[in-house]
């Protein structure tokens, strides 16, 4: 009998990384669509209402809802799903992971749809403890508002099952049309009839977008693989207990991220009115550059990494760990200063020719300047969670963020009460760098990574970016005279001047320090692949 030799693991690794910069590459360009649309969104809901006290209660209207996905883990369900479909799905017990598809489907589900009814019928006391300084009228907004996209939360789980069953199977297209076709419809139905149903239009888009975006589209994507689904209640199967064992610790914790937007309503609602809008629109822009390369490596990575862990090959799971890493920051920390050092002309050109004022977009780019702090740890957090769910560990994540979010609650209250809302993004960005760097040390002990690799590398990618960003700290204030923000000519002359010479600068001086080499700068544009 001919011996089958081994695999090379150099040509393993290379196969893996190319998966996963053609997986990136899909889930980059679907996610910088649907920040386009994110922005459009935004935009909508500025040139429509502007930014006031109805606003606020729009953007506060979410939380009750977001808390309802939360307490079912429905934006992890990719997460904790995948590796039990994917231990059947790949040890050739396909109709056993049909099942555990059905069952989990089947059960949260139906506790969904009682928890539904529940805030339904409960939602004016539920919205007066979320934001608990609004006025009566705002309240009664938040309450309506919120009934409107409660129904959503179902869409929204339903296509987290779905798109794990598409991640597991190597598809990542029509899951990642889920968020196009989401803020595709909160724009439609927004701009359509927001002059005759006002800002319930917007919430009426939710609705429809995470309808058709979240669950029809998915159902359909699902399909085209062959799902089979039957309702089943079998709770005492194996791979259901192995999944729920994977998702109480997240159901039960609290997550950093998600009590960042808790406390920024919550504090902001005895703030002066416009204040959570400020934030909402400059913490939308941050997340801009932290979607479409945090999020599409997370996303690309884990599948990769859920793989490389269930096969004990850590060598190769550590290498597609760190390069995921280096790819994100490499990425996001001259993003982040040049986006600082142009907040205002930036902010200026997106929303200057909205109801917005002066004033208004003053503060927001105040707020983005200090959100963009944070922006490398929102964009590698992402794929360290990860990292550890690979491990079927969904506990220590949540343990850290739970005591880091309970911990962080104070430093909420003392921004707000000093520094109003810009005490509030500061508070936002200490709270998620302090999560991820406990994340960062927990994971690379664990799995024996050296620290100061990836350490070395932060250290030069943002020496680069800062020496770049000083020299046109410079440019810009000897350009503000002579061209102010507040002008559509002078915000396009600061923002193309700037960009012309930091991009050049930053590229020369991270060649320079050895942070990247001419390959791994291509390979950060999608599509491209490293040299």
């Amino acid at each position: 009998m001919q011996a089958h030799s081994a695999p090379d693991p150099e040509t393993t690794a290379a196969a893996h990384r190319r998966i996963f910069l053609r997986s990136a590459a899909i889930v980059t360009a679907s996610v910088f669509l649907s920040r386009v649309l994110g922005f459009f969104r935004d935009w909508t809901l500025a040139h429509q209402v502007g930014s006031n006290a109805i606003t606020d209660a729009y953007n506060a209207a979410f939380t009750i809802p977001d808390i309802l996905n939360y307490l079912l883990a429905g934006g992890a369900l990719s997460i904790t799903f995948l590796p039990v479909f994917l231990e059947y799905f790949t040890s050739e017990r396909k109709e056993q992971a049909w099942h555990v598809f059905s069952v989990v489907l089947s059960f949260t589900c139906s506790v969904l749809v009682i928890l539904i009814i529940v805030a339904e019928i409960y939602a004016p006391v539920l919205t007066t403890w979320i934001a608990p300084g609004f006025q009566p009228e705002q309240q009664e907004i938040v309450t309506r508002l919120t009934r409107i996209m409660l129904p959503a939360q179902a869409f929204f789980f339903i296509g987290g099952i779905l798109s794990a069953v598409q991640y597991a199977q190597g598809q990542f297209i029509i899951p990642s049309l889920a968020p196009l076709i989401y803020n595709g419809g909160i724009i439609t139905i927004g701009a359509l009839l927001s002059s005759r149903l006002g800002i319930d239009a917007f919430s009426w888009g939710v609705l429809a977008g995470s309808l058709v975006g979240n669950c029809l589209i998915q159902i359909y994507g699902a399909k085209k693989l062959s799902a089979r689904f039957r309702f089943s209640l079998d709770l005492g199967h194996a791979g259901f207990r192995r999944f729920f064992h994977l998702t109480l610790p997240i159901m039960l914790g609290f997550s950093v991220i998600f009590v960042d937007d808790w406390a920024i309503r919550w504090f902001g609602s005895y703030l002066a009115p416009a204040s959570i809008s400020w934030l909402n629109y400059a913490k939308r822009l941050m997340l801009v550059i932290v979607a479409l390369f945090g999020q599409a490596a997370g996303v690309a990575a884990y599948p990769i990494l859920t793989r490389l862990a269930a096969q004990k090959k850590w060598d190769e799971m550590r290498e597609h760990l760190e390069d995921a890493l280096r790819h994100v920051m490499l990425a996001v920390i001259p993003i982040s200063v040049l986006l600082a050092l142009l907040s205002r002309p930036a902010v200026y050109l997106l929303y200057s020719r909205t109801r917005l004022t002066t004033g208004d977009l003053d503060q927001t780019a105040l707020a983005l300047e200090i959100f963009l702090i944070s922006a490398v740890a929102w964009g590698t957090q992402s794929i360290i969670g990860r990292g550890f769910y690979a491990l079927g560990d969904t506990l220590t994540p949540t343990v850290i963020g739970s005591v880091l979010a309970l911990a962080s609650v104070p430093v909420y209250w003392l921004g707000q009460d000093y520094f109003t809302h810009l005490g509030l993004a500061a508070a936002s960005s200490i709270g998620v760098i302090a999560y991820t760097a406990v994340l960062w040390a927990v994971l690379f002990r664990r799995l024996n990574i050296p620290f100061g690799t990836l350490a070395s590398f932060f250290a030069r990618a943002a020496g680069a970016a800062a020496l770049a960003g000083l020299l046109c700290l410079l440019l810009r204030n000897w350009l503000e005279p002579k061209f102010p923000w507040t002008s559509f000519a002078g915000s396009l002359v600061q923002g193309a001047v700037v960009t012309l010479v930091f991009v050049p600068g930053f590229l020369a001086l991270a060649m320079l320090a050895r942070v990247a080499s001419r390959g791994d700068l291509a390979a950060l544009v999608p599509g491209r692949r490293r040299a």
